[in-house]
């Protein structure tokens, strides 16, 4: 089997009524499709979301096209180690994080697709399960639209409650310390003072004021503290992780497994946090998952589903999947997720579970 094309598709998915972290709304969103054809007719099928950098899809397009693709054609996608590097040598002058890194993941993911698909098997058999579900919880306690009375909050917070999903996660670090008090207090009414619930600042503060929420916080019996300050502070993460005995999870803004590897060596974090798109794909996934295991930090994954749940069936030290809660509608994969009492469930189709139905794609093209 032989590699003879590299396809891309742009999507952009309208603003219909959006929701916030503390950093960014999330209205307008765009990703990328890839597809990598062989000569015995199989597909290897990745996906790229692009969140709010919805400008960046075109950007990702070309160099996928004209710079990483000429490395793949003709070669055989079951040396996917062998590909990665010398993809990653392709865009090394220009360096191999931010986009390039988002490319690196999508065309890696492809490799990986293919093999599973040759071999038909989901893909995390081909990896090496430890394991055939994991405890889910579902992240919907953002800021929403047009919802200063919390409305919208409580009831997808009930929902999830419901769905009986094993924990919930609610943004904070937006605006004052007493508005996050009475977010984690609303959702605390709901789920019960036994419920797992997490919290999400996404960067927005400084030391002193993530310690001074921090220990509030942990009186406040919340499960973890995520990402409080910005990513490459890793002095930072690793004072603050002596000053809190709440966890501090992050993890999910750093590329590949060097980045990774420094803030575990300095004792960066409690709950390590990869993101799939930042991992540089299942082949670098597996080496984060390696240091993970080497000192003894759990992974909890951020974002969900699709790949992901893959690649956490075969995460020794992995503790978490985060999603959006149980399923309402068929999404955007072609593989529906199987979410049932606080459990993803490992995928039993075919492949890694990153091919779009072809309905979104219609609707969503742009180019």
């Amino acid at each position: 089997m032989r590699i003879t094309d590299v396809q891309t598709i742009r999507l952009y998915f309208p603003d219909r009524g959006g929701y916030a972290d503390a950093q960014h709304r999330f209205g307008e969103r765009s990703g990328l499709v890839v597809r990598v054809h062989t000569d015995v007719g199989l597909v290897g099928h990745g996906y790229i979301a692009l969140g709010v950098s919805i400008h960046a899809v075109p950007a990702l397009q070309v160099l996928i096209e004209r710079q990483l693709a000429p490395a793949l054609i003709g070669q055989d996608p079951f040396l996917p180690r062998l590909l990665r590097e010398r993809m990653w040598h392709e865009v090394e002058y220009v360096g191999v994080q931010g986009l390039a890194h988002f490319a690196l993941t999508a065309l890696d993911g492809c490799l990986w697709d293919l093999m599973a698909r040759e071999l038909g098997v989901p893909g995390w058999r081909l990896l090496g399960a430890c394991r055939d579900r994991i405890p889910a919880y579902a992240m919907v306690g953002w800021y929403y639209d047009d919802d200063d009375d919390l409305s919208k909050y409580k009831r997808a917070i009930e929902t999830a409650v419901a769905d009986r999903m094993a924990g919930v996660k609610v943004k904070v670090g937006r605006s004052t310390l007493e508005e996050d008090v009475h977010r984690i207090e609303v959702a605390r009414s709901i789920m019960g003072a036994d419920g797992v619930l997490m919290v999400d600042a996404n960067q927005m503060l400084n030391r002193n004021e993530a310690l001074r929420r921090g220990l509030v916080y942990q009186e406040m019996g919340v499960y973890w503290f995520e990402e409080p300050l910005r990513p490459h502070d890793t002095v930072g993460y690793r004072w603050l992780c002596d000053q809190l005995t709440v966890p501090v999870a992050t993890g999910e803004n750093h590329y590949g497994r060097y980045a990774v590897q420094d803030l575990l060596a300095a004792g960066g974090c409690d709950i390590l946090q990869p993101d799939a798109r930042r991992t540089g794909g299942p082949s670098e996934w597996m080496d984060i998952a390696g240091l993970a295991s080497a000192y003894h930090v759990p992974i909890a994954s951020h974002g969900g589903e699709g790949v992901t749940t893959h690649l956490l069936m075969a995460t020794p030290s992995a503790v978490w999947c985060e999603t959006g809660g149980v399923p309402k509608g068929p999404g955007i994969y072609t593989d529906r997720a199987r979410i049932e009492d606080g459990y993803i469930y490992a995928p039993e189709a075919v492949g890694f579970g990153t091919e779009l139905r072809d309905e979104v794609i219609q609707t969503c093209r742009v180019g």
